[in-house]
């Protein structure tokens, strides 16, 4: 019975072994490669997802030079209408609204409600990083929000590109 246990425990512990070291698991499809090569998605890491929660904090403080600083040099920013500007501009454009709309007493705000990591080669660096949310605004007179979708492209800790995508709450 002492050798069955033994034996028993050693098998447990190459179970755990082995099933620590297999594949990670992939899922879905992409052909964003440049080759066209068809990748699938893998789960990314929290540190891209802290990148977005830096800079969404860094945002909401007011702290617009150091929000920049998770910005890549080249990196860009594409609104909804397809317009592509350089951080710096979204990042002054940003201020700019903050300012007016604290003038105006304006109720304005944007609240992270999720994000999630994927990657499409792990050995390779770089997570797009899927934020959404919820922006609302209230001038006393009207009020609107926007469910909006943000995609961020990180590599080594940097924002390289970030993407927009909205939709308008119907207010009742």
């Amino acid at each position: 019975m002492k050798h069955f246990k033994q034996i028993f425990s050693l098998v447990l512990i190459a179970i755990f072994m082995v099933s620590c070291n297999s594949p990670e698991r992939s899922i879905g499809m992409t052909t964003w490669s440049d080759d066209g090569t068809e990748f699938k998605f893998y789960l990314g890491t929290e540190e891209a997802i802290d990148v977005v929660r830096g800079w969404d904090k860094l945002q909401s403080e007011g702290k617009w030079e150091e929000s920049l600083e998770l910005f890549a040099d080249t990196a860009t920013v594409t609104y909804q209408t397809g317009q592509t500007v350089k951080a710096s501009e979204m990042t002054e454009m940003a201020r700019k609204r903050d300012s007016n709309y604290k003038a105006n007493n304006v109720e304005y705000g944007w609240t992270l409600q999720g994000a999630f990591s994927v990657d499409l080669d792990p050995t390779r660096g770089g997570e797009h990083v899927y934020a959404d949310y919820i922006m609302n605004y209230d001038d006393g007179e009207q009020k609107g929000g926007v469910n909006a979708e943000l995609r961020f492209y990180i590599i080594d800790g940097k924002i390289v590109t970030v993407n927009q995508f909205n939709q308008s709450i119907i207010m009742e």
